[in-house]
């Protein structure tokens, strides 16, 4: 799910490491008693607010888990998704975990932890729409979450299949805006990770998701948590963490809760890097 578009976020982010960041993310986390983590708590079922308010999902039982194992307790940060990486490194939380999909330019600025989850991505349209692939968005409105790498595969896609959308991709600050839309055909189709659009879909008979992998263009795609790169200390014990949780059999009852499968098996055991 989730990408990175900031020109200007290297200079940034260069700028905020050497000023919020910690000397060592682990041990202040223990003295603190708290472990944060960001995330936006509209994209389920990664994290999403209940009928509570309470913010519940797949990322929440992990950051949970995860401060457990360090003894102390989990603090989800809902925040804004565009800006995410300039509040990891302005010190507003520890890591981001919530969702993130792993590519090239966001490991420009953070290093990630193995994956924890697949991001496939996938289509979303109303049946209505006549759409059944990527070559019946031709001529139509599209659009895509902000800050997300399915703008970045629609625009590639577009370009390499000869297909013209109607005007610019349209993007969306979460699902449920874009569920409106295309619920009113201000769109006839959106691009997400596929697990959360087969959730949408679920809650709404007239949206069909589909898989798309923009004929391979962009390899697999996996979600994995962003720390800041100097905080190798906590990367490596979320690793551990995660690598601990698949043997045991615990992270595919997580997923099994939240995703009604389980992809443990098709996970890497290393970081993506670039």
């Amino acid at each position: 799910m989730k990408f990175w578009h900031s020109f200007a976020l290297g200079t940034t982010l260069a700028v905020l490491a050497g000023t919020g960041a910690q000397a060592d993310a682990l041990a202040d986390i223990k003295a603190s008693g708290e472990l944060k983590f960001g995330l936006e708590a509209q994209y389920r079922p990664f994290e999403f607010r209940d009928e509570n308010n309470n913010i519940v999902g797949y990322d929440i039982d992990l950051g949970n888990a995860f401060a457990a194992s360090l003894g102390v307790t989990a603090v989800p940060v809902d925040t804004n998704w565009s800006t995410v990486l300039e509040s990891l490194y302005s010190g507003q939380f520890n890591m981001v975990l919530g969702g993130m999909t792993a590519t090239e330019v966001r490991y420009e600025k953070v290093n990630f932890s193995v994956p924890y989850m697949d991001a496939a991505s996938g289509l979303l349209v109303t049946k209505a729409s006549g759409v059944v692939d990527f070559a019946g968005l031709a001529g139509k409105a599209v659009g895509a979450g902000a800050g997300t790498p399915q703008i970045d595969m629609l625009t590639t896609c577009a370009s390499n299949a000869s297909v013209a959308f109607d005007g610019d991709i349209q993007t969306f600050d979460n699902d449920a805006l874009a569920y409106e839309a295309l619920a009113t055909g201000r769109i006839a189709g959106y691009s997400s990770s596929i697990v959360a659009l087969l959730e949408g879909s679920k809650a709404n008979p007239d949206l069909v998701a589909m898989p798309w992998n923009c004929d391979g263009a962009f390899g697999g795609s996996w979600t994995a948590a962003a720390f800041r790169k100097e905080d190798d200390s906590l990367r490596a014990a979320f690793d551990a963490f995660i690598a601990a949780k698949a043997a045991s059999g615990e992270l595919e009852a997580m997923q099994l809760k939240w995703f009604g499968q389980s992809f443990v098996e098709a996970l890497p055991t290393t970081a993506p890097t670039w």
